[in-house]
């Protein structure tokens, strides 16, 4: 990397590795500039580093352009005098204090929106301290584009900063299959964490293995949390990692995608268990162990809690678990005389092997379902968890759980549906006149075009019949 450097700031080499996604940011095209079709914008976030004697942390400078010709951001480092140096990648060209990056190399030239990232270095000088801030201004420009100018803060913090390196996915994985997500991270902060917490989040499909040093509790949604408290020094400029990892099985209700969140902190001064998720040890197990995985510099002696957790996160995936997921729709008839008042009950079933849950589903809510009501029969009590839909010019919307509409929606009162489950509801109904049109429970919503999908689609919608007694 090439540096733009204060007085006494240290050389020094930075290995910044980057994903660039258009998931990390939601940027909308701004209206065209006036002076021409294209435009350039940039985003540098805010960033805290360790004080005098920290390694130093990266950042991504993003950039975003759509028909921009000849795009660069200019950074001005006039602001981060005597509190921190900014080394870019050999690719930017720097004149005294001011470094110019054209679009990164692994851009795609063709791409209609191109995407990117800068790497920068942020490292503190000799005399900085907690509690100093700095200021890094900057522009992107292009020759068809107003230009788009913004600053972002340096902060200087006094403490350990641990950032965890333990991300990562697979591709696919079978039920029973026994995986493990890396557990590594590094301290680029000024002072030593002596011992750090992990706490682990696994989605419903996935069974943590056994670690002497940890406690379980379960969360909402099926999900399994898991604390681990490990001990060692983690000094400045070191990264650590626990051998083999967390281990954790395929459970038999996992389904499509499944994740394992982690986040790690200084434990000391780490919050104390909540008890009312009553976390609790496992017989058995082995201890989860960190060490070294390359040389640690000299022990500082003070020992401060975190000073920036914003980047203690880390999520290990698996893209697919190839099982199966069928939803079966369920109606009883509606039995009663005319003018007589009565129960529609309708649902839904779980009869495949994986859970269901409201991410999956594409909802908001896991496992809707939709219920039109049969001709003759007028709804006077609507359940909870239900509410009516209208049709309008624009489409279906969703009301007030009024009675009289002649379409519902509803959904399953958790966040997880899982596998051999059945949710129903009863609908108060009144019949007011007989051979009429049949209703119907779906997984559909009205309209042309589906709303859900599972491995047999045959068993999505079924009739509501009216069967009258004298």
């Amino acid at each position: 990397m090439r540096s733009a450097r204060r007085p006494h700031a240290r050389a020094g080499r930075a290995a910044v590795v980057l994903a660039v996604t258009a998931s990390l940011v939601a940027l909308g095209a701004p209206a065209q500039a006036e002076t021409g079709s294209g435009w350039f914008q940039a985003q540098l976030d805010d960033v805290v580093i360790g004080a005098a004697g920290a390694p130093g942390k990266a950042k991504p400078l993003y950039v975003y352009a759509q028909d921009a010709v000849n795009p660069r951001v200019v950074v001005d480092l006039t602001g981060l005098l005597g509190v921190a140096s900014a080394e870019f990648p050999a690719w930017c060209a720097t004149s005294g204090t001011q470094v110019t990056c054209p679009l990164p190399p692994d851009v795609d030239p063709d791409s209609s929106l191109q995407i990117g990232s800068i790497p920068v270095l942020f490292r503190p000088l000799a005399g900085a301290s907690g509690g100093d801030s700095a200021t890094v201004s900057y522009r992107a420009v292009a020759d068809n584009a107003d230009p788009f100018v913004a600053t972002a803060t340096v902060s200087v913090g006094d403490g350990a900063d641990l950032v965890n390196l333990g991300g990562g996915r697979v591709d696919t994985a079978a039920v029973g299959d026994l995986l493990s997500a890396p557990i590594r991270l590094t301290n680029v902060g000024n002072r030593t964490s002596r011992g750090v917490r992990i706490t682990f989040t696994l989605s419903s499909g996935l069974t943590p293995s056994t670690w002497s040093n940890c406690w379980y509790a379960p969360l909402t949604g099926h999900r399994t949390s898991v604390v681990c408290d490990l001990n060692g020094r983690v000094r400045p400029g070191a990264t650590m990692e626990v051998s083999g990892g967390f281990g954790f099985e395929i459970g038999g209700s996992a389904y499509a995608g499944e994740s394992l969140d982690q986040f790690v902190e200084p434990l000391t001064g780490a919050a104390a268990l909540p008890t009312q998720l009553g976390y609790q040890r496992r017989e058995g197990g082995t201890k989860l162990r960190l060490r070294p995985s390359r040389t640690t510099s000299a022990a500082a002696r003070v020992l401060t809690p975190e000073i920036d957790p914003g980047d203690n996160w880390a999520s290990f995936y698996v893209d697919n678990v190839p099982n199966s997921l069928d939803l079966a729709a369920l109606a009883e008839p509606v039995v009663g005389p005319v003018g007589g008042s009565t129960i529609l009950r309708a649902g839904v079933r779980n009869i495949g092997a994986g859970d269901l849950d409201d991410f999956r589903s594409g909802a908001g809510e896991v496992a809707p379902f939709y219920v039109r009501v049969p001709s003759g029969v007028t709804v006077e009590s609507v359940p909870d968890r239900c509410v009516a839909l209208y049709e309008s010019e624009d489409g279906w919307y969703s009301g007030e759980p009024q009675p009289g509409a002649s379409w519902y929606r509803c959904a399953v009162p958790s966040s997880v549906f899982a596998a051999g489950e059945t949710y129903q509801v009863d609908f108060g109904v009144r019949i007011t006149s007989v051979g009429g049109a049949a209703g119907a429970v779906s997984l559909n919503m009205p309209g042309p075009y589906p709303s859900w999908w599972d491995d047999d689609r045959d068993n999505d919608e079924v009739a509501v019949v009216v069967q009258i007694q004298s």
